[in-house]
């Protein structure tokens, strides 16, 4: 009966190492991928506000370049009811002018 405890004792001395020698890489594996993880989560977080503060400049210079096209689009509105008066003033001279040269004969 005691042939059987030596064995049976070997096998589960082989199992406890096996299994602490198993975790131990395992929990290095999983130690190596957090330092990765990590490194590469940190430069992730930098890099979106590096971009977010670019973003935020050209969002400034957006608003200030729409400040700029509103009050160029005034002036355009305001030289465009100019250039309208203008055409119906050649238009009335036009007619004018095309009144008296039809009373004149042509040779």
């Amino acid at each position: 009966m005691l042939v059987w405890v030596w064995p049976a004792l070997a096998v589960d001395v082989l199992a406890v190492i096996g299994g602490i020698a198993f975790a131990t890489v395992r929990g290095l594996s999983t130690y190596r991928l957090t330092r990765t993880v990590g490194g590469e989560l940190t430069a992730g977080v930098d890099r979106i506000g590096r971009e977010s503060d670019e973003l935020a400049t050209k969002l400034e210079k957006l608003a200030d370049s729409t400040g700029r096209l509103d009050a160029a689009l005034e002036r355009l509105h305001a030289s465009r009811a100019r250039l309208n008066v203008l055409l119906e003033a050649i238009g009335q001279v036009r007619a004018a002018v095309a009144r008296v040269t039809g009373v004149v004969p042509r040779k």
